[in-house]
């Protein structure tokens, strides 16, 4: 008995081990874990709540003043070198395609690659047609999308005389969001109606992708087409839900707006979702359905600027990574495969501290959606928890190259204040800053 116990045992050894090798050899190639064929890599680096104007004519933090937030980079990166597989570049937040005018979109895209060819600097846009929280960079967006209840998200079905749901509350529900505080805004977009795609498609067509081709088309007739890093799309999309399935949402201390100190309504505080479902067809909540409506709508996103002539490896697709590391199941944090479609590269907030992810699920779960998708993006990325040592932050680009990453960001290099848990040291002694450099000096040899 005691033999046969220790061969099953064994058995099980055996399968386990060989059953984890062929998980671990379908995300990489571990023959080519560094995949070639992409040209350029890149490490952006974000200027958060920072303007295009202001990209060239401030530096924050603990930057070097005598530059600004653009030009300092070729002080301490050096020069972008044509041939070189990684490649450094800034981002900018948008164009803000719920709040801000074609005429501002337009403004927008042409200065940055205006800046782009002036210094030979990548430029990355990071468009947000999900979290409408700001007006910073414009506020001319017309019609105002969340002054329809036909274009926004319920909380509940219509009912009774209602027509639409959640009526009888007076008002839509806000989409509160926190960074650092409470704050809310108008509404929140649905993602399934006909009419706020028909009004996304136009803002998306006539203040971003017709200047952007014109302008990439202008760089790839000059052998530049390097200095379009890509753009993102859907800043983490996702549908909210300030239920109990939210565990940052206490229901006995609900959040405050702490700009205007108004809390948020305890019918708020509930699953947000129902016009996508309505108009789906559904009549009781259904988190399998509102995936799905995440899943068309970045898709839906993807091959308006896949058809525009923008390749499939300079459009990132941006949700929240969690889900590779915890099995948080809400619509805040889609599924993997939400993420990915045929006309995208996918991407995803990733930060050890604040968005805790696994590599190598993350690229498994991308592999388990598309077998033919070698890259993903991190589209959202922090220094924090990286910067504590050359090894750590080394050991982070490291894997985030090995896994396939198509480019790492680095949120927090703007007007971010130098005491923010967020902030990106801008020292060229800071460990990240060093780890950057060994990867930007990186020849195609030394990965051979």
């Amino acid at each position: 008995m005691r033999i046969r116990v220790i061969g099953v045992f064994a058995l099980v050894i055996f399968m386990f081990i060989n059953c984890r090798k062929e998980e671990v050899e379908d995300p990489i190639d571990w023959n080519d874990p560094y995949p070639s064929e992409l040209k350029d890599r890149y490490v952006v680096f974000f200027l958060t709540n920072t303007s295009v104007d202001q990209a060239d004519s401030q530096n924050g933090g603990d930057g070097n003043r005598k530059y600004t937030f653009v030009t300092e980079l070729s002080q301490i990166f050096g020069a972008i070198r044509e041939d070189s597989p990684y490649k450094y570049a800034f981002g900018l937040p948008g164009p803000m395609l719920l709040t801000q005018s074609v005429e501002e979109m337009n403004y927008q895209i042409n200065k940055a690659f205006d800046l782009s060819e002036k210094y030979n600097i990548p430029v990355y846009f990071q468009l947000d047609d999900c979290n409408n929280y700001t007006t910073d960079f414009g506020m001319g967006a017309t019609p105002r999308f969340y002054e329809n209840p036909e274009w926004c998200e319920w909380v509940s079905f219509p009912e009774g005389e209602e027509t639409w749901g959640g009526q009888s509350n007076g008002r839509l529900p806000y989409y509160w969001f926190n960074w650092g505080s409470w704050m809310h805004a108008n509404a929140f977009p649905c993602f399934e109606s006909p009419g706020f795609r028909s009004f996304v498609l136009n803002q998306y067509q006539n203040g971003v992708l017709d200047p952007l081709m014109e302008r990439y088309n202008k760089l790839i007739s000059e052998g530049k087409e390097y200095l379009f890093a890509g753009l993102a799309i859907g800043w983490e999309t996702h549908i909210p839900d300030y239920s109990e399935n939210n565990t940052n949402i206490n229901p006995n201390n609900l959040p405050v707006n702490s700009l205007e100190g108004d809390p948020m309504q305890p019918w708020e505080a509930s699953e947000y979702g129902y016009n996508s479902l309505y108009l789906k067809g559904y009549d009781s909540y259904n988190l399998a359905a509102l995936d799905t409506v995440v899943h068309d709508y970045i898709e839906f996103l993807s091959k308006t600027a896949f058809d525009a002539g923008i390749p499939r490896n300079k459009i990132f697709s941006h949700i929240v990574g969690i889900r590779s590391a915890q099995q948080k199941v809400i619509s805040n944090y889609p599924p993997i495969w939400c993420a990915v479609n045929d006309y995208c590269t996918p991407g995803f907030t990733l930060s050890p501290v604040t968005a805790p992810y696994d590599l190598y699920t993350l690229t498994l779960r991308i592999k388990e959606a598309d077998n033919s998708q070698k890259y993903f993006g991190c589209a959202e990325g922090y220094s924090r928890g990286l910067d504590g040592s050359f090894s750590i932050a080394d050991d982070y680009f490291n894997s985030m190259f090995k896994y396939g990453a198509a480019l790492v960001t680095v949120y927090g290099w703007g007007r971010t204040s130098a005491d923010s848990k967020f902030a990106a040291s801008h020292s060229p002694d800071n460990p990240f800053v060093l780890a950057a450099k060994k990867w930007l000096d990186m020849e195609c040899s030394e990965k051979e």
